[in-house]
């Protein structure tokens, strides 16, 4: 199989990096907030407002990665008892059950999104970060989502070319 471009991994990885990102940023504000707060008795002001950037973030980014790579919790152990033309359909079923909440989630938080902080610009108290720059990757996460999941699931079928990352469970 021919190796894909550093530059083409690096962006088809970027949710990933994002969300290691956010979890790296996430860990020092905290450590850092709980010595300030318990050790030092001043307690730093911002650190919600970036803890729940982070959060939001790390969320939305990390479960695009785990559909990408197979790694949500799945109960397979009814569908593999059924006969094998079955196991087929009922895969059909869940995808298109997938699909279904992926897109109610994007549709739902995009006009959550526009209605609430969109409309209003309302900022945070302390560091005036738009919320729609906190919460506005909701939609985009749903997106990426559902690219994440019929890729990982139906590119291989068709597109030979490309090295995507290997499906939890798989054996060479």
């Amino acid at each position: 199989m021919k190796k894909a471009n550093p530059l083409i991994k690096t962006l088809c990885n970027l949710d990933l990096i994002i969300a290691i990102i956010a979890l790296i940023i996430l860990t020092l504000v905290t450590t850092a907030g709980v010595f300030k707060r318990y050790v030092m008795k001043d307690p730093i002001l911002w650190q919600e407002e970036i803890s729940a950037f982070c959060q939001v973030w790390m969320i939305y980014m990390g479960a695009s990665v785990a559909f990408r790579t197979g790694s949500h919790v799945a109960i397979e152990m009814l569908i593999d008892s059924l006969p094998e033309k079955l196991q087929k359909f009922m895969g059909y079923v869940i995808d298109l059950i997938v699909l279904f909440v992926l897109v109610f989630l994007l549709v739902k938080s995009q006009a959550y999104v526009a209605q609430v902080f969109g409309r209003s610009g309302r900022p945070t108290p302390i560091l005036r970060i738009p919320y729609t720059y906190i919460y506005g990757i909701a939609p985009y996460g749903c997106a990426l989502m559902i690219v994440s999941y019929f890729v990982s699931k139906y590119a291989p079928l068709f597109v030979k070319s490309i090295e995507l990352p290997e499906q939890k469970g798989e054996t060479e």
